[in-house]
C-alpha cells in the first residue's frame, strides 16, 4: 500500500510538471553600433506577437559574418542599448557574449546553448532581420540553434522564412543602416538619449569626420587628439574627454571653400578677427558640429571656434587645443622650434607654454 502511494506521488508529480506552462524568452541579438529606432520597431512588433515574460538584448561581441569589430565600445554600446528601453518594461540587456574574455567569433549556438541552461523553463525566441535570414544557413551550427529556438523574422507580408517554423512578422525595414548613423546622428532613427550620450563621448567621432577631411587632415586631426590628451595627462586630467573631442572636432571644416563657410557662418562672426575663410573654419568647425553632430557643451565648442586665433582669455580647454594643434608631432622646427620642449612644458605648466606658442605664431603671421 506504502508502495502504491508513493508510486502514485511520483505520478502526480509528473503530471503536474508536464502541465506546468513554460515561459517564454525573446532573443534578440546583433552588434547595435549604434541601436536605432529600427532595431525598436523590431523588438516591439516582436513582443506584440510573441507575447514573452522577458526579453534579452545581445549585443555580439565579435560577429562572425561581418568584416570588422564594432566601432563603439562594448560598454558603450550597452549604455547605448540600455537608454534606448528604459521605457521598456521587461526588456533588458544580456552581456554574455561581450564579457566572454575570448577574442574569436561570437557564435549564436554557443550563446542559445547558455541561455538555455539559464532560463530552464522558458521556450526560447530568437529575432532577426529578414537580412540576416537570407544568410542563415552559413551560421555555425545553425541546425543546433533551429532545434534550440523558434525563429521570428522581421519582414513583410510578401516575404516568406526559409524555414517552415518561423514565425513572421509583418514589418517595414526602417530605411537606414547603423554605418550610415555613425557618420551622421540623425534624430528621426535616433532614441534623443542616444543621441545626447554619443555626442557626450565623442562615440563616433573618427567616423563622423572622416568623410569631411582628406586623409593628410584626417591624420593630422588623430595626432592633435593625441597631442591633447598627453597635455591632460598630469594637471589637466579632469579635461581629457572634452580635450579629445574639441580635437577630433577642431579642423571639420578646414578644407571647406569659402561658400561653404561664410553659408554656415551667415553674418554672425567678427570680420575684424577674423579677415580670411582661413581664419574662420575653426568658427565653421563649431558651427558645424553643433548643427550636424549635436556637440552643446559651449566649453568644447568655444574650444573649436578659438583654436585658430584665441581671445584675450580662454579657457584653459581652449588652451589646450591651441597648443595640441601647435604641437602635434608632424609639426617641422619651422612649424614650432623646440617644439617637445614645448609639449612637455605644457603638461606641467600649460599657461606658460601657451603664452610661447602663442608668442612664436604671432610673431610669424604679424
Amino acid at each position: 500500500m506504502k508502495l502504491f502511494n508513493k508510486i502514485k506521488s511520483n505520478n502526480d508529480k509528473i503530471s503536474l510538471f508536464k502541465n506546468k506552462k513554460m515561459k517564454k524568452l525573446l532573443i534578440f541579438g546583433g552588434t547595435f553600433d549604434p541601436i536605432h529606432n529600427g532595431h525598436i520597431k523590431m523588438l516591439l512588433g516582436a513582443i506584440k506577437k510573441i507575447q514573452p515574460d522577458l526579453s534579452l538584448i545581445i549585443p555580439t561581441k565579435n560577429p562572425p559574418l561581418k568584416d570588422s569589430i564594432p566601432t563603439a565600445s562594448s560598454r558603450e554600446r550597452v549604455a547605448m542599448i540600455n537608454l534606448a528601453i528604459a521605457n521598456l518594461p521587461k526588456v533588458k540587456v544580456c552581456d554574455y557574449e561581450i564579457k566572454s574574455k575570448s577574442n574569436s567569433k561570437s557564435y549564436t549556438y554557443l550563446t542559445i546553448k547558455y541561455l538555455k541552461n539559464i532560463y530552464k523553463n522558458y521556450d526560447l525566441y530568437f529575432l532577426v532581420g529578414m537580412d540576416r535570414l537570407n544568410d542563415f544557413d552559413q551560421w555555425k551550427n545553425y541546425e543546433q540553434i533551429l532545434k534550440n529556438v523558434t525563429l521570428v523574422v522581421a519582414g513583410r507580408d510578401n516575404q516568406k522564412a526559409k524555414f517552415d517554423n518561423a514565425i513572421m512578422l509583418s514589418i517595414d525595414e526602417t530605411n537606414i543602416s547603423s554605418n550610415q548613423l555613425r557618420k551622421s546622428p540623425n534624430k528621426k532613427y535616433l532614441n534623443f538619449n542616444v543621441v545626447k550620450y554619443i555626442a557626450k563621448n565623442g562615440v563616433y567621432a573618427r567616423s563622423q569626420i572622416k568623410s569631411l577631411m582628406s586623409d593628410y587632415r584626417y591624420q593630422h586631426t588623430l595626432r592633435v587628439a593625441k597631442t591633447a590628451l598627453e597635455i591632460c595627462s598630469i594637471k589637466n586630467k579632469n579635461l581629457s574627454k572634452k580635450a579629445y573631442i574639441a580635437a577630433m572636432y577642431h579642423d571639420v571644416a578646414k578644407e571647406f571653400n569659402r561658400d561653404q563657410i561664410l553659408e554656415l557662418l551667415g553674418n554672425k562672426f567678427n570680420r575684424k578677427r577674423f579677415p580670411t575663410a582661413h581664419t574662420l573654419h575653426g568658427c565653421a568647425s563649431a558651427v558645424y558640429v553643433k548643427e550636424n553632430f549635436f556637440i552643446n557643451d559651449k566649453e568644447i565648442l568655444d574650444a573649436i571656434y578659438n583654436h585658430v586665433i584665441p581671445p584675450k582669455k580662454p579657457s584653459i580647454l581652449s588652451k589646450i587645443i591651441y597648443c595640441a594643434d601647435k604641437l602635434e608631432p608632424a609639426r617641422t622646427k619651422k612649424d614650432m622650434p623646440n617644439r617637445a620642449k614645448l609639449l612637455a612644458l605644457a603638461k606641467t605648466n600649460l599657461n606658460k607654454a601657451y603664452e610661447e606658442v602663442l608668442a612664436y605664431n604671432k610673431s610669424r603671421f604679424n
